[in-house]
């Protein structure tokens, strides 16, 4: 059970589930749905972070990543193969202006292991797709307005992005080290932990007093929440937190909006 558990997290299964699980809070939020959005999302999501570990392989050699993948090359070459085909279809099925901005996307994704050598943009790289990718995509499908609505969301989406992502970023600082500029390599392990609970506290104001505006009592209270799961779980960050914590409950706090959108909806 725990090799399964071990695979589901490292394939990049679960975080693909993450991406879903955003764009489809989107989705909830705005009232429109649209299944090839996020079959785009789950499907590119697993194929740009499995395509980063293939390309830190045979380009950068990093042993950690070998070691892993070398046991399990087989069923993830036939899932990347599968997604390619599902994520093709997917595009397909798209209006036009969501094509370019999922290609947009993809080309940030493609270039990124050569942009993230380029000092603190890392984390920026992967906020910006994460949260344009999970709220746009959803807008240009349903021609919507990028209305100030929409840049609010996108504002606080970043936010909650910056917040869960900036503890990858101390997971990972000795192997960054001497390789790229980091937030925790440049200003330490304890301003980037306050640096992440700000952002996580911007996401929630930004969010919380939209929706208290709007009277959405549902999103309202899934936004807090979503704010106090998160928060919870990003006051336990450490430096030596074992790949469990960062991979299954960091990453998590992505779909706990989803599952309090969905709890608030049935209380409500």
């Amino acid at each position: 059970m725990k090799n399964l558990f071990t695979f589901f997290l490292n394939s990049k299964i679960f975080l693909s589930i993450c991406v879903f699980s955003l764009a489809l809070s989107s989705q909830y939020i705005l009232k429109q749905y649209h299944i090839y959005v996020l079959t785009l999302l789950f499907f590119g999501t697993f194929l740009s972070y499995n395509y980063q570990r293939l390309f830190f392989q045979y380009i950068f050699k990093e042993a950690k990543i070998n070691t892993w993948f070398a046991s399990n090359k087989v069923i993830v070459m036939l899932l990347i193969a599968i997604s390619i085909l599902i994520f093709c279809y997917s595009f397909l099925q798209l209006q036009l202006p969501t094509k370019i901005a999922a290609l947009v996307v993809s080309a940030i994704s493609l270039l990124y292991p050569l942009l993230r050598r380029v000092p603190f943009l890392k984390i920026f790289l992967i906020a910006f797709s994460w949260s344009f990718s999970t709220l746009a995509f959803t807008y240009l499908e349903s021609n919507l307005i990028f209305d100030s609505d929409f840049y609010f969301s996108l504002l606080s989406r970043t936010c909650f992005i910056l917040s869960i992502t900036i503890p990858f970023d101390i997971r990972d600082a000795k192997y960054d080290m001497n390789k790229i500029n980091t937030i925790p390599l440049s200003f330490g392990v304890n301003f980037s932990k306050n640096l992440s609970l700000i952002f996580l506290f911007f996401y929630v104001l930004i969010d919380s007093s939209f929706y208290y505006k709007t009277f959405d009592l549902n999103a309202f209270f899934a936004t807090i929440f979503c704010f106090l799961y998160a928060f919870f779980i990003l006051k336990r960050v450490r430096e030596n937190s074992d790949n469990y914590f960062y991979s299954f409950w960091i990453e998590s706090c992505s779909v706990s909006l989803l599952f309090f959108l969905i709890i608030t909806s049935i209380l409500l």
